[in-house]
């Protein structure tokens, strides 16, 4: 005769529920991936001269109301810029380039702080959308070294970089649409020709 006791499960049912629970969260977290996008690339100007490529970035941010209580809560938020140069007809890549920067709230003199990549300059604007301007203009140079003539095609992406967060938002973050902000990859093309 079989026993029944309640409230009782087996060491495999709670590990098929984990399963279960851990499938919900990545489709959830799928099906708002695929919703609205905060970050866009919407155009890059290239221009290449002497094995040095200059890429002006225009793109539209906009920050969630998540992103934006961090902010206020003393939490500083990073967004990587991130450039791929890569010839088109064999898919190589021949120089990436990524530029890092940072925004925090300054509670004492209410003002935001935008550190810029390397850390040397630091700007300061009396409102988030005053800073949130200054990164929709962004002017990238880096070096590519003597390229052939030839079809290349620059790949640009800006998100926000969750593993600058703090280690306990990180993993909450992986499943909430507020925490959205990647542009996704991006396709310019270049063309380099020999002038006569």
């Amino acid at each position: 005769m079989d026993s029944f006791m309640p409230g009782y499960a087996k060491p495999a049912d709670y590990s098929r529920v984990g399963l279960l629970l851990t499938i919900m969260l990545m489709l959830s977290a799928c099906s708002q991936a695929t919703g609205e996008r905060r970050f866009e690339n919407n155009h890059v100007d290239l221009k290449w001269s002497n094995g040095r490529l200059t890429a002006v970035l225009q793109q539209q941010l906009v920050l969630s109301n998540e992103a934006r209580n961090a902010l206020r809560h003393g939490v500083p938020l990073t967004f990587r810029v991130q450039l791929i140069v890569r010839d088109t007809s064999t898919q190589t890549r021949v120089t990436e380039h990524q530029e890092e920067y940072e925004i925090r709230y300054l509670p004492l003199s209410d003002r935001f702080q935008l550190t810029l990549p390397g850390g040397d300059e630091i700007q300061t604007f009396p409102r988030l959308r005053h800073l949130v301007a200054e990164l929709a203009d962004l002017r990238l140079a880096l070096r590519t070294g003597a390229l052939p003539d030839g079809s290349y095609e620059v790949l640009t992406r800006t998100r926000l970089d969750r593993r600058k967060m703090p280690m306990s938002m990180r993993f909450p973050s992986l499943f909430s649409s507020e925490w959205k902000h990647d542009s996704g990859w991006s396709s310019w093309p270049l063309e380099l020709s020999s002038q006569a």
